[in-house]
């Protein structure tokens, strides 16, 4: 009677178990084919393995870096899925190793620290196909991945495997507009660890921080490059391709009940509507939708004369929708106001839009225009 195995038989501290018990408690017969998996930065090496349909491997990671990491195998096509899912434990108090409780998830190796060194028998699935494996701490998933190729055929070159990470098949960094928008969960500077980074059309950009749910800054002239993030041990922040003309001030902007009413916030995941994502999160029971876009996209029914009148200037559109309000809501735009509000139903009080409370939901459009240009 053949034997079945569940995907993750056991986690095994360097040294915990001899070759011979593995091999045991995988099969029973001979010695396991061992993949060994480090960590140099912020990616794996190898980052791709090919195994039999059934092939019984024993999967060894190694953290070299001076950050912490785990790894994490989905089913075909569930990594991005997987990452999203991890990052909301971030409001979690038990963050379960950033390994979220779901059938997507195939095995998985814990959150090592540096110098940890873990294990795992891994029985490939009798389906051919490609199962990722990705490092899902907050902000390593976008560039820390890679591919295992299930299959009785070959691996396709290195420089066409779409399922590893571009910088692998010698591709050009992302730090042009070419395919933009684009989007990257990524070290950033002037920025928590839950950084994300957006190329929006029109070599506009900006930084969201979903670690306190707040708009960072926004930059002009590119988007990003990643080199010395991916190759560093976590210490390099990815670096911005223009200059910076928007800044959002040190407090967080949104107040409940009051000007000085600063609520608490919690991140609740996003969605991606023609290329560009929809934050949510919570302001004390209060759901919010924020969704930022190039200046030029105008809402439908504002004038042809207003689309025109921001024709190719930088800047950014940024769109909150609110519900379960029960009190005033307020936006501070800061000490030096640097938006106009397109659509709205509030008013402003200095540098406070106030927005009343009344049945519970609420809508409005900021424009953010950068003021150095004519």
């Amino acid at each position: 009677m053949k034997k079945i195995l569940v995907y993750t038989l056991l986690t095994i501290a360097a040294g915990g178990w001899s070759e011979g018990a593995i091999a045991q408690a995988a099969s029973g017969t001979g010695a396991l084919r061992e993949i060994r998996i480090q960590t140099p930065g912020l990616m794996f090496d190898p980052v791709r393995f090919q195994m039999q349909p059934g092939e019984t491997v024993k999967i060894t990671l190694e953290n070299i870096d001076e950050m912490s990491h785990n790894l994490v195998i989905t089913q075909p096509g569930a990594r991005e899925t997987v990452v999203v899912l991890a990052f909301l434990l971030l409001k979690e108090k038990d963050q379960r190793d950033f390994v979220p409780d779901t059938s997507l998830v195939l095995a998985h190796i814990p959150m090592l620290h540096p110098g940890e060194k873990k294990s795992i028998v891994f029985q490939a699935p009798d389906k051919e196909g490609v199962y990722p494996y990705v490092c899902t701490f907050p902000g390593h998933g976008t560039v820390m991945y890679g591919a295992i190729h299930v299959t009785r055929g070959e691996m396709p070159p290195i420089e066409k495997d779409t399922h590893i990470p571009p910088r692998h098949g010698n591709a050009e960094h992302h730090h042009a507009s070419a395919g933009l928008p684009a989007m990257y969960r990524t070290f950033m500077p002037e920025c928590g660890p839950a950084g994300i980074a957006v190329g929006m059309e029109g070599n506009v950009s900006y930084c969201w921080d979903a670690g306190q749910c707040r708009l960072r800054y926004a930059w002009k002239g590119g988007f990003v490059n990643l080199e010395k993030n991916w190759h560093s041990n976590g210490s390099k922040k990815a670096e911005l391709v223009g200059e910076v003309f928007y800044r959002e001030g040190p407090e967080f902007p949104f107040r409940l009940g009051g000007k000085e009413n600063i609520p608490e916030v919690s991140f609740q995941g996003y969605s991606m509507v023609d290329g560009y994502p929809t934050f949510r999160y919570q302001l004390e029971g209060v759901e919010v939708a924020e969704r930022i876009t190039p200046l030029d996209k105008v809402p439908v029914g504002r004038a042809a004369q207003d689309d025109a009148a921001h024709e190719g200037q930088a800047g950014f559109k940024r769109t909150l929708h609110f519900s379960g309000l029960k009190k005033d809501l307020w936006f501070f735009s800061g000490e030096t106001r640097r938006t106009e509000v397109l659509e709205g139903r509030g008013e402003w009080e200095g540098n406070y839009y106030r927005i009343p409370a009344g049945d519970g939901t609420a809508t409005f459009t900021l424009i953010v225009k950068d003021d150095h240009e004519s």
